[in-house]
């Protein structure tokens, strides 16, 4: 095969695979980003978002925390028909319910609402990051990876030249491969 015919068929191979990977590629840069924080603490979970409400509740008229006082109790935030069970201490009880929780102090009524708001988008993004998906995502995902493969080879023979890998391409992809190898070494 003639160089030149050889050099056009990994330019479009790399461009149209290029096509293909774009959204995925996407998909994973902004979730890995978002997961990356979500590990440092700027997040405090990368799904969903918790917002809090201190409130005054009612205090149990029996003097009892049962299933009716809870219940009104989840009424006065909006959340009644989200009950999931609740425990009872000595002096409080807490009440949970789909999206979160209530704790309440049944000495003097003191309630803290925390309920989890779900970021949407980003807990579908991290969904596919993450493969929690399984089954057929699995084999996409490993097409996926192979296909980046083929953009990273594929990438190195389309610039030629002094820009290409026989010249500052090469400086580039030596970089490429030590940064990762100083960094594991470093911290491994």
């Amino acid at each position: 095969m003639k160089r030149k015919t050889l050099r056009r068929w990994n330019n479009a191979l790399h461009r149209d695979i290029g096509y293909l990977a774009v959204g995925l590629t996407i998909i994973y840069a902004l979730s890995g980003i978002i997961l990356n924080h979500f590990k440092s603490g700027d997040f405090q979970h990368p799904d969903y978002g918790k917002r809090y409400e201190d409130f005054q509740a009612e205090l149990p008229p029996s003097g009892v925390a049962d299933k009716t006082y809870v219940l009104s109790v989840l009424k006065q935030v909006g959340e009644e028909n989200d009950y999931k069970s609740h425990v009872t201490g000595n002096g409080y009880v807490q009440i949970f319910f789909d999206s979160g929780s209530v704790y309440v102090d049944l000495s003097n009524g003191q309630a803290s609402l925390e309920k989890k708001t779900p970021r949407y988008i980003l807990k579908e993004f991290n969904l596919l990051h993450y493969n929690n998906i399984k089954k057929w995502f699995t084999w996409f995902s490993d097409v996926y990876a192979t296909a980046l493969i083929v953009l990273a080879i594929t990438g190195l023979f389309v610039l030629r030249g002094k820009n290409g890998i026989i010249g500052r391409g090469a400086w580039l992809t030596a970089a490429g491969i030590l940064i990762p190898v100083i960094i594991i070494l470093l911290y491994a």
